[in-house]
């Protein structure tokens, strides 16, 4: 373990930028309405906002609404945490799909036929503690259904949807990884080991720490121009979190850099990620992101 809490089962899938589509859906009405890109950011976070799953049509009662991330490729899921209000729901589902393109057709197989939240607000504990363990292989998509009452009060209020997993097979695809920064092996597989490489742990206010780590450009055809490493946080502190994080690849730790051009097949040189966290950093648990990017593809 990292530090206190208990190691991610894998690294958590970054759907609001991986390609992932997400879908609302009424299964009594087959009607399908995409989510917008914000949506998917407002749940992948750790906030408070929330995603109403039902406004959108209406609130209705007595009908199944449906939350649905339809992936890019064929992804292996080993791990999922929700926190959610639903009031007025009767039963939920959790389905998964190997073939759908929109979250209604194809063949749908229930994984869960009483998928529960890990808690009906927020709460920064059981996005560590209470994710639950799946073993979702190749799959296209996933589903939450919730079924609503007729009468009263009806909410389907989802705060955050964290997916941990990875892409069934990197073959062909032209992408960049993060890599092992002396072992020649990606750390974005599905291992707790890979989830928690960059996990700081229990951290002291006023002190710095390095994790190393390499990139890798998968494409067998393709050079990564101008590769950008950085720092993204969805929900953010004072002072923020991308403030506290530098990089270097042997020179001055800067807040972003540029490693060159990565070649196909090519690995970058050991990348230095250097938290120096602030004597007056907020206490609580904290998500940031290590971004890889290249400016163009060629």
């Amino acid at each position: 373990m990292a530090g206190n809490y208990t190691d991610p089962p894998a690294p958590r899938m970054a759907y609001d930028r991986d390609g992932t589509v997400g879908v609302h859906l009424v299964i009594n009405s087959s009607t399908v309405q995409e989510t917008t890109n914000s949506d998917l950011v407002r749940i992948n976070d750790e906030d408070s906002d929330i995603l109403n799953n039902y406004s959108w049509y209406g609130n209705v009662g007595g009908v199944t609404y449906g939350l649905a991330f339809i992936f890019p490729e064929f992804r292996d899921v080993v791990g999922y945490m929700v926190q959610c209000n639903h009031v007025g729901a009767s039963r939920a589902e959790l389905q998964t799909s190997t073939n759908t393109t929109n979250g209604l057709d194809g063949t749908w197989v229930t994984q869960d036929a009483s998928w529960d939240s890990a808690g009906s607000s927020i709460n920064y504990v059981p996005m560590r503690e209470n994710i639950t363990s799946v073993a979702f292989n190749g799959i296209k998509s996933m589903r939450f259904l919730t079924d609503m009452g007729t009468g009263g009060s009806r909410a389907i209020h989802y705060y955050v949807v964290h997916l941990y997993g990875t892409a069934s097979n990197y073959a062909g695809q032209d992408t960049l990884r993060i890599w092992h920064p002396t072992l020649d092996e990606p750390l974005d597989d599905n291992t707790s080991a890979d989830g928690a490489h960059l996990d700081w742990g229990d951290v002291v206010r006023g002190t710095t720490a390095d994790r190393t780590f390499r990139i890798k450009n998968n494409s067998a055809t393709l050079t990564a121009n101008s590769v950008i490493i950085s720092t993204q946080v969805a929900s953010n502190t004072s002072p923020t979190l991308e403030s506290q994080i530098t990089y270097s690849d042997g020179g001055a730790f800067q807040p972003s850099l540029d490693i060159g051009n990565l070649a196909p097949g090519a690995l970058s040189s050991v990348i230095s990620v250097r938290k120096a966290t602030d004597i007056n950093a907020a206490l609580s648990l904290w998500w940031l992101r290590t971004v890889a990017e290249a400016t163009s593809w060629s």
